[in-house]
C-alpha cells in the first residue's frame, strides 16, 4: 500500500470490513484528485460488482487496466464482473491474462476451471484443472478440483490417484482416503478400499480425540464387549482383568447411570490403566466377503423397488434381505470387533462409520449386490457412506434428521428375542421431504427446528417396526428418528443398525 493516497488505505479497510458505502465515498475523493488512480479505480469497480452493478464494474476495471496492465487482481476481478454480466469467452480471455501475469494464481485458476464448467467444455476444464496442478503441486484445492472433476467424467482411477496425492499432503486427515476408498470400491476394486479404510481409520484414531474422554454408557458397552469376547474364547480368557479395569475406571469417573451420556474426560489414572487399549482396534473379527453372495436369493429386489416407485416420496421395507450365513458372519462382525470409537450421541449409543472402523469385505458385498438386485433405484447411486449403531437398551436412539444423500438402506441384524415391543424398536419415517435448500446442520444439528417444521407441513407419520434381517429403503431427504426402544437387557440383546448411504442430496 506504500505510494497510495491515504485515503486509499482507509478505504480499503472499510472494504475489507463490508462497509461499501464509507469505502467507495473514500476512492471516490481520491479520484476527484487522480482521475486514473488505478487501484482507486480498480476498487471502486470491485464495488459495483459486488453490488450487482456488473457492467459499470467491468468499465471501471478496464479502465485501472489502461493505466497499469501488470496487475493479474485487476484482471481476475475484471473475470469475475465479465461472468456475472453474462459475457463468458471475455471472462475466460480476463483469467487467462491473470494467470499468465500470476501462474500460481489459486483464485484465478478456481475462476478459470468453474466458468470453463459453467460452459460444458469438459476437455478445457481437465485442460485447465491439469496445468492448475502442476503449476501449484502441493495444492490441495488443485487436486481436490481435479478429483471432483475425474469422477464426474467416470474416470475413477484418475481420481483415486489424485484423492491419494491429497493425503500424502495432508498426512493428519482421513478424509481423502475415505474418498479413495468409496471410488476404489465403485471401480470393482474393495481390495484397495479395505486398505485404504485401514489407513483412514489410523488417522482418525490419532486425530479424533475419542480416546481422551468417555461416558457412561460408552464404558458399560467395552466392558459388556470384553467380557463377551473372553466368553466367546475370542480372546485369552486373562481378558477378563481387562473388564474389570475399564469397570474401575468407570465406577470412579463417571458412576451415575443416570448420567450415561455425560461425557467425561479420562484422567492420567485412566490413561495409565486403560489407555493403551481404550478406543483402540484391539480386536477385529474376520468378516469377509461370501463367496456364495450376501443377499438371500428371497429379498425381493424388484418387487422393493416398485413399491418404492409406487411410494411418493419413496419409502418401503422388505424382510429377509441377507442369507442365514451373511446374518451369522455380520452379527459376529459387530459383536466381536472393537470398531465403536464413537460416543458422543445424546442417545447414549456408540457408533462406527467408514472412516473410523465399520468396514469389511462384506459389507462392501452387500452395498454392491443391493446396487446390482435394484438396478433402477439404487445403479444410478454409487455408495457414499454407511455406519452402523449400538443401542443401550435402558437408553434412547437417533432423534429426528435427515441424511445427505439419495437412497437410505438401513437394517437390523440383532435377533428378534432381544425386542421387549415387536410393534415398535424399528424406525419413525415421516413422508415429507426436507427442503433442499436447507444446510447439513439444518436437518442434522437442530431437531426442534426440524420437527417445528414437520408438524407444520402435516407430514404423515410412518412406523415401521423392528425386526431382524428387515431393509428400510426409503428417500434419504425424509425426516426420520429410532423408534421407542424397549430390548432386553445384556450385550447380545443390545440393538443394531446398518445404514447405508447411496447418491447424493438432490
Amino acid at each position: 500500500m506504500s505510494g497510495r493516497p491515504s485515503e486509499l488505505h482507509l478505504g480499503l479497510a472499510h472494504h475489507q470490513a463490508g462497509r461499501l458505502q464509507q469505502a467507495h465515498h473514500l476512492y471516490q475523493q481520491v479520484l476527484s484528485r487522480h482521475p486514473r488512480q488505478a487501484d482507486a479505480l480498480h476498487l471502486t469497480g470491485l464495488i459495483a460488482h459486488q453490488q450487482g452493478r456488473h457492467i459499470e464494474a467491468i468499465a471501471q476495471i478496464r479502465a485501472a487496466i489502461e493505466t497499469d496492465k501488470s496487475k493479474s487482481e485487476y484482471f481476475n476481478n475484471l473475470g469475475a464482473a465479465l461472468r456475472s454480466a453474462g459475457q463468458e469467452v471475455q471472462a475466460v480471455q480476463a483469467f487467462n491474462h491473470a494467470l499468465r501475469l500470476a501462474p500460481r494464481s489459486q483464485l484465478a485458476w478456481s475462476n478459470l476451471v468453474g466458468m470453463l464448467s459453467k460452459m460444458g467444455q469438459p476437455d478445457a476444464v481437465l485442460r485447465a484443472l491439469n496445468a492448475w496442478v502442476l503449476s501449484n503441486p502441493q495444492s490441495t484445492s488443485a487436486l481436490s478440483e481435479r478429483a471432483a472433476h475425474r469422477t464426474e467424467q467416470s474416470d475413477l482411477g484418475g481420481a483415486i490417484h489424485d484423492y491419494q496425492r491429497i493425503a500424502e499432503l495432508t498426512p493428519d486427515q482421513e478424509a481423502p482416503l475415505l474418498r479413495a476408498a468409496i471410488l476404489a470400491h465403485q471401480a470393482g476394486d474393495d481390495s484397495a478400499a479395505l486398505s485404504m479404510l485401514s489407513q483412514a481409520r489410523s488417522r482418525y484414531a490419532q486425530t479424533a480425540g475419542l480416546d481422551q474422554a468417555t461416558t457412561h454408557s460408552k464404558l458399560s458397552h467395552d466392558i459388556e464387549q470384553i467380557e463377551w469376547l473372553v466368553q466367546q474364547a475370542h480372546v485369552p480368557a486373562d481378558w477378563i482383568q481387562t473388564a474389570e479395569a475399564y469397570r474401575a475406571v468407570r465406577d470412579r469417573l463417571c458412576p451415575a447411570p443416570e448420567g450415561a451420556q455425560h461425557t467425561t474426560p479420562l484422567d492420567p489414572e485412566a490413561h495409565n490403566t486403560i489407555g493403551h487399549l481404550y478406543n483402540r482396534p484391539i480386536h477385529l473379527q474376520p468378516c469377509p466377503a461370501r463367496a456364495q453372495g450376501a443377499l438371500s436369493p428371497s429379498f425381493d429386489g424388484a418387487g422393493t423397488q416398485h413399491r418404492y416407485a409406487m411410494s411418493k416420496p419413496g419409502v418401503t421395507w422388505a424382510d429377509g434381505l441377507l442369507t442365514e450365513g451373511a446374518l451369522a458372519d455380520l452379527r459376529r462382525y459387530c459383536m466381536g470387533s472393537t470398531i465403536w470409537t464413537d460416543f458422543r450421541y445424546s442417545g447414549g449409543y456408540v457408533g462406527a462409520a467408514l472412516a473410523n472402523g465399520v468396514a469389511s469385505g462384506l459389507l462392501l458385498q452387500i452395498a454392491r449386490e443391493l446396487r446390482a438386485r435394484m438396478p433402477q433405484l439404487l445403479g444410478p447411486h454409487p455408495l457414499r457412506q454407511l455406519w452402523a449403531y449400538k443401542y443401550d437398551s435402558t437408553l434412547t436412539g437417533i432423534g429426528p434428521h435427515a441424511d445427505e444423500a439419495a437412497v437410505n438402506v438401513n437394517f437390523w441384524i440383532t435377533p428378534d428375542s432381544a425386542n421387549l415391543d415387536p410393534q415398535t424398536g424399528g424406525l419413525v419415517v415421516w413422508r415429507k421431504t426436507a427442503p433442499l435448500h436447507w444446510r447439513f446442520e439444518d436437518y442434522n444439528r437442530h431437531p426442534d427446528k426440524l420437527m417445528d417444521w414437520v408438524r407444520a407441513s402435516g407430514a404423515q407419520e410412518q412406523v415401521v417396526p423392528y425386526r431382524c434381517n428387515r431393509a428400510v429403503i426409503f428417500d434419504s431427504n425424509l425426516v426420520h428418528r429410532t423408534a421407542d426402544l424397549h430390548f432386553k437387557p445384556g450385550y447380545e440383546n443390545r440393538r443394531i443398525n446398518i445404514t447405508m448411504l447411496f447418491g447424493t442430496r438432490g
